[in-house]
């Protein structure tokens, strides 16, 4: 039978120290799980920047094309009169209505929306496309009509003079010309719109 004492002596083993072998390789262990973490975690960044960046250069993208469409939406409705373009080479729009149903039309078409203005692809628009305000300048020697059609379908008249109208975005108003004003959802980040 052991003694007390030999009980005691082996019986603490586990509150010994490791070899000094086996704690070097304990702490190569545990630096290892470090730089797998740390290598996942930026692993992981670079994959959510690189989305975010396709993201933001398909954002500049859908801008650009839908700036053109715009752009070409307004030459669409910019309905003239032919014998006083023929006599002075000025161009007037005569009938505002009808440059606003053709400007309507080519929105739809340009842009690829139904009757109800909504994207049948969702490629680049998301939802409802809204038309906010649509203007018309016609010059006339030195005055200004302006034909202006809102949101909300209130049609605003007024004359101003030639050099003094601007536009909402600042420019100034030298010739006839169209202006409008769109906005359309586009969907974000991780499907947000």
């Amino acid at each position: 039978m052991e003694s007390w004492a030999d009980i005691m002596k082996y019986g603490k083993r586990e509150y010994r120290l490791p070899k000094t072998e086996n704690r070097q390789e304990t702490e190569k262990a545990e630096s290892g799980q470090v730089s797998w973490v740390l290598g996942l975690f930026l692993i992981l960044f670079l994959a959510i920047l690189l989305y975010m960046q396709l993201q933001l250069a398909m954002y500049k993208a859908s801008a650009r094309y839908l700036e053109d469409a715009l752009a070409l939406s307004n030459l669409a409705s910019a309905v003239i009169d032919i014998r006083e373009y023929g006599s002075t080479h000025k161009v007037h729009i005569t009938d505002q209505e009808q440059a606003y149903a053709g400007y309507c039309s080519a929105v739809r078409e340009n842009l690829g929306l139904n009757e109800n203005y909504e994207a049948v692809s969702h490629k680049l628009i998301s939802g409802k496309v809204e038309i906010r305000n649509y203007i018309i300048y016609n010059v006339t020697g030195t005055k200004v009509q302006v034909w202006e059609r809102n949101g909300d379908g209130r049609i605003l008249e007024w004359e101003g003079t030639l050099g003094e109208v601007r536009t909402p975005g600042g420019q100034t108003i030298e010739n006839t010309g169209v202006y409008s004003e769109i906005t359309y959802p586009v969907e974000g980040f991780l499907g947000i719109t």
